[in-house]
């Protein structure tokens, strides 16, 4: 859907670009923070560049174990060479995004708006999570001049990036909260990170260490609003086997340092990078 029009409604937009929706609040990952009282509206994209265009700087090392691959998709990622229903969808958004913001830019308001309704009609805080496989600036999320911040300056986002510059953001917008990742290749971005009170996201292959690096490891699997969370922490994260990892129907061990392998003690053991 190349730009052209920007009068469609949100439903025109949709049955256009040939996708049901943008993104959603029922995604099994998002729906553990309901516990919490939070209601987080997220959108998948398809990550690196796999639609054509890049969504993940810095991703070298984990875009090919990224949680794109798992779930439902993993099975249809299995199943069919260029990926099912949810790929070409995933695939479809993304190109929206770049070939006609504004049509997604409308699409996205109308959705959290709806969203919002949705969150208030059951007393619950809505959250707003723009990358679940992305690694986009929320400041490329532009309609009218104005991003999706300041659109919305009432309204919680956040996100996990790998993009060291991206935290200054912190200090423009108070409603954005940032959890930077550890690649496995950029600890000496993560440890600024967290000497200014900030956290760090660590993936470990399964059982979450105390420590890791000499800071202390919480177990951030059982909730994704990450902004409930203090600073100065590592976020561990057990890795989900992904559809990449499998080679003619056989689980392969994702050979990688964005994934941790569990050592008794990762301060002391692991050399810094």
């Amino acid at each position: 859907m190349k730009q052209k029009n920007s009068t469609l409604t949100p439903a025109q937009i949709k049955k256009t670009v040939g996708i049901s929706y943008l993104g959603g609040c029922n995604s099994p990952k998002l729906v553990k923070s309901l516990e919490r009282n939070v209601m987080t509206y997220g959108v998948y994209l398809t990550p690196g560049n796999l639609s054509g265009y890049q969504v993940c700087p810095n991703s070298d090392n984990c875009c090919k174990y990224c949680l794109n691959g798992s779930g439902r998709n993993k099975i249809e990622l299995l199943t069919y060479k260029d990926g099912g229903p949810i790929q070409q969808s995933r695939i479809k958004k993304t190109k929206l995004f770049f070939e006609n913001r504004p049509a997604f830019m409308r699409l996205l308001v109308h959705e959290i708006n709806q969203a919002r309704k949705k969150a208030d009609a059951v007393g619950m805080t809505l959250a707003i999570r723009l990358n679940c496989t992305s690694d986009i600036s929320p400041e490329e999320f532009i309609l009218d001049g104005k991003n999706i911040l300041q659109l919305y300056p009432d309204i919680q986002f956040y996100d996990y990036t790998k993009v060291f510059n991206r935290t200054g953001l912190l200090s423009r917008y108070k409603n954005y909260d940032l959890t930077f990742s550890f690649s496995g290749e950029n600890w000496t971005d993560c440890e600024k990170v967290l000497k200014k009170g900030h956290r760090v996201a660590v993936v470990f292959e399964d059982i979450l260490p105390e420590t890791f690096r000499n800071y202390p490891v919480i177990d951030a699997n059982g909730y994704d609003a990450r902004f409930l969370d203090i600073g100065g922490i590592i976020c561990g994260l057990t890795y989900k086997r992904v559809a990449n990892d499998y080679v003619n129907g056989k689980y392969k061990r994702p050979e990688t340092t964005f994934v941790n392998r569990n050592i008794k003690d990762t301060s002391e053991k692991q050399q810094k990078k």
